[in-house]
Order: C-alpha cells, then structure tokens, then sequence
C-alpha cells in the first residue's frame, strides 16, 4: 500500500518508486528518440507538439476551472486541453508533456465504460504539490522528455553561486525556471532545495539528495530572505547570502553555516520559489 502524503515511505515503498521513475525516464527517452523530435543535433529542446502529433493528441487551449490541463482519450485520437490561464512557454510546454506522459503511461481510470477516461482529468495540475502517484508519474515523464539526463546532468554540475545554472537550463530546453530550478536540484550532487511559497508561507520544498536540513510546511517567510522581497515588496527577482538559521533556524549542524537564495516570484499564482544552496564547509 502506498505512503499517503504527509507520511513517510518504507525503504520498500522508495524502491519500488524509484525503480518505477527509472522504468518511465527510460520510456522517455525512447518516445523522443523513435519518434525523431529531438533536436537534430541531439541537444536542446524537443518539438513536443510534433510528439503529441505523431502520437495522435490534438492540442487545443480553453477554459479549465481548477487546473492547468487535461487529456481525454477516445480510440486512437487524444486531445490535450491546456488552460488559457498558463502563462509562458516553458509552462506550456511541460503541461503537453505532463499529458502526453498520462498518455503513454496508459493512466485510465477503472471501470469506465469506453476505457479511455484518464483518472483526475479535471485536476491535473503540474509541478504542484499534488501528492498522487500517478500525477508525480506523469511529471517523471515530462522532466525527463524536455530535460533528459544525459543532456542535462552535466549542466547541474557546477555550484549555484548565482542562478545562471537555472536560466542555462531553462534557455537549452525552453522549460520555465520553476521547473529547470527542480531539474536542476535533482541532478547537481550539490546541497540544494527549491521552496515553493505562496502568500508569504511555505508549501512545499524538493530537496537534492545531499540536502538534509528540514523546511517545514507552512512556515512563514522570513523578513531577511530573499523571498520576502516579493511578499513585502512585490519584486520579482532576488538574491542574497544569508545565515544559514535564516532559513534553518533548528538545524545545529548549520549554526556558523551561509546560504545562498535565489528567489523568482510567479505573480500569476501569487506565489515564488527560492533555489537554496548550502556550500559543504
């Protein structure tokens, strides 16, 4: 049975989960490989639309009421339906890829008479804290399809002193900061974490691998972090080299310790995300 959010996963549930993620960045790369819509240098950005195309999935943009995109399949015919409200390409285009994902990844709901009707349709909102399995499949899917591994891994080598790692990222495969920054911290062997904040508190943080020190939910912003130059004072980037208590007010093991934040807000959601980095000592 799976973990319910909030909960802690087993040593069995989180291999079975990654095995899992392996098995779909795997089917990832082989879609853009076979299909031909990698760039024809092998780098750069995939034309997801031909992909979406070529499997089928008309792509249309109209009014969805509590969600980013959804997809509904009828015999061999799809269509992706984006929500008019997605604001630039990069976010566009990992909502095609989040839906071709849900596609490949063969997400019907059970018991439905045609078969084909996809599970939570109105609810599929990307790079949310949605905690269900199939959703976080489905951005597996879509991370790997524009930002695959082998391309990308080099360019989260390198320390985030700046947030230029990011932009690189997001100007190589046209994917929107938010999710080069969570790319980016999946990848780097650095200690690093992207906190998504909205209305001046947390919502959730997605940690590196090395990255140890706890941010709790629904903490409020701190008034010396970066991100409180956007709750308090509505700008929309920032940078800054703090304290580490600023941030980790309980972790000992940071007590004489620095932390860089890069903050860029999303004004549309009322909301930022900080990309934070702990250099090792």
């Amino acid at each position: 049975m799976a973990a319910l959010r909030g909960q802690k996963k087993s040593a069995d549930e989180k291999a079975a989960e990654a095995a899992r993620h392996a098995a779909i960045r795997a089917q990832a790369i082989a879609a853009t490989a076979s299909l031909g819509v990698q760039a024809a240098d092998g780098a750069g950005a995939i034309d997801i639309e031909k992909l979406a195309d070529l499997l089928g999935a008309e792509i249309v943009y109209g009014d969805l009421d509590g969600a980013k995109a959804r997809v509904v399949q009828i015999g061999d015919r799809a269509r992706i339906i984006i929500s008019k409200k997605i604001v630039g390409v990069g976010a566009i285009r990992f909502c095609i890829a989040h839906e071709i994902g849900h596609l490949l990844l063969k997400h019907y709901a059970q018991g439905d008479a045609l078969g084909r009707a996809f599970k939570r349709q109105r609810t599929c909102s990307p790079l949310t804290s949605d905690g269900s399995e199939i959703e976080r499949d489905a951005c597996v899917f879509a991370t790997e399809c524009l930002m695959p591994t082998p391309l990308a891994g080099p360019m989260c080598q390198v320390a985030p002193i700046s947030f230029d790692p990011v932009r690189a990222i997001a100007s190589a495969f046209a994917t929107s900061l938010q999710a080069s920054a969570m790319r980016f911290v999946e990848l780097t062997s650095e200690r690093c974490a992207v906190v998504y904040m909205q209305r001046g508190r947390v919502l959730w943080a997605k940690k590196s691998p090395g990255f140890q020190a706890w941010i709790p939910d629904g903490r409020a912003v701190e008034p010396n972090s970066a991100a409180s130059d956007y709750f308090d004072d509505g700008h929309l980037e920032a940078s800054r080299v703090l304290p580490a208590a600023t941030w980790f007010p309980r972790e000992t093991h940071t007590k004489d310790a620095t932390v860089y934040e890069h903050m860029t807000a999303i004004p549309e959601q009322a909301a930022a995300f900080s990309l934070l980095w702990l250099p090792r000592a």
